[in-house]
């Protein structure tokens, strides 16, 4: 069943979010917002308020159905108009690109519509044989120069290039998969690396992204009742990566500006895995002992509002990470194709230890008081 009642609240954060949508990406922007929230009147998909140890309200988990569907809608209306696509498609890659984010978003989609359905064994299985099938297909997207000599050697090589691929994308996807629940965390990254490739490479894949994203960014933060979902998380965290391949292959950008934009998901996977080992647990199965899950319950303390600490809590992190490179490109602070951008990104990480340690101890300190 469908509710159409809206509360004085809930039709007064509607208003704005139209307004919002509508000065900053028109037409698009008011379709888009109508269409999630529509999407959040309805019954199915919806998630475990207290899955991700952050959200405290019901909310939807096919944003990423959403996002999907509007920029495909995006793409077809643009082909409609004439627009001369490139021949290797939007993204300036070859179709298996499209192919590894199509399998890639059903493979979400179907843990989205029947939670756990997959277990965590199942869906790495089916993300290796999505990617290592891609890479034994299209071999020249695997990146084989990234500017370190011992690295390029080792990537150079057939088969290790073809693993170590693999690897990095069933672990960048599954680090995407792991930071949404925060909101504006993962919308956030997707957005700034949206408007970065877009301003970088120009293609119209990174315009459409930027546009939807944008909208489902503002969603998310302002009403906190629609997140990407496994969907969006696999589908939009293939197009990032295979995106990234493509812009450090093709020299748009350094490796070391890819590290910076992806910092918070690489590190925060890193740190899980090896969190859980330590702890004698099973590397696969899930926790709340993310940093965002931190820095939420240090803000949630101080406000009264069920989603306020949530949203701000995203807009951190996805500005500490993805926002940094956008801010330093744009300003010429640095060029994408800087290697000096290893130098932020060792900053980043030193940030990230000193923030996560320093939340760990005040949660456990709280915990003493508390006994």
């Amino acid at each position: 069943m469908t509710k159409l009642v809206l509360s004085e609240k809930e039709l007064a954060k509607l208003f704005g979010m139209l307004m919002l949508s509508a000065i900053f990406f028109g037409v698009s922007g008011l379709i888009g917002m109508l269409v999630m929230q529509w999407v959040t009147r309805q019954r199915y998909a919806q998630d475990n308020v207290d899955k991700h140890g952050i959200s405290e309200i019901p909310a939807s988990r096919l944003g990423g159905v959403v996002v999907i569907c509007l920029s495909l809608s995006l793409f077809l209306m643009h082909y409609i108009q004439g627009y001369n696509f490139s021949p290797v498609g939007p993204l300036g890659v070859h179709n298996w690109g499209w192919t590894a984010f199509a399998l890639c978003a059903v493979l979400g989609l179907i843990e989205d519509l029947k939670n756990d359905m997959l277990s965590p064994h199942w869906r790495l299985t089916l993300l290796a044989i999505i990617f290592g099938g891609v890479f034994l297909i299209w071999p020249s997207a695997i990146p084989r120069e990234i500017g370190y000599q011992p690295l390029d050697h080792i990537m150079s090589q057939p088969i290790l290039g073809w693993l170590l691929s693999v690897i990095f994308c069933i672990g960048f996807i599954n680090a995407i998969n792991m930071a949404d629940g925060a909101n504006g965390l993962v919308p956030g990254i997707i957005f700034l690396s949206s408007v970065i490739f877009y301003a970088v490479i120009g293609t119209l894949v990174w315009e459409v992204l930027l546009v939807i994203t944008g909208v489902f960014l503002l969603f998310n933060v302002i009403s906190g009742r629609l997140f990407l979902g496994d969907a969006g998380s696999y589908g939009l965290g293939a197009v990032l990566v295979m995106g990234g391949f493509y812009a450090v292959n093709t020299k748009w950008v350094s490796v070391e500006f890819a590290a910076v934009m992806m910092c918070y998901p690489c590190l925060e996977v890193l740190v899980s895995l090896l969190r859980r080992v330590l702890a004698g647990r099973s590397p696969l199965k899930p926790d709340n002992n993310h940093l965002h899950n931190l820095l939420h319950d240090r803000l949630r303390a101080k406000t009264k509002s069920r989603v306020v600490a949530n949203s701000i809590t995203g807009l951190i992190i996805a500005g500490a990470s993805t926002g940094v490179a956008l801010i330093g490109s744009h300003f010429s602070w640095l060029s994408p194709v800087d290697s000096a951008w290893g130098w932020v990104f060792i900053g980043q990480i030193g940030l990230y230890a000193i923030g996560y340690l320093w939340l760990l101890c005040s949660d456990r300190g709280k915990h003493l008081k508390t006994a």
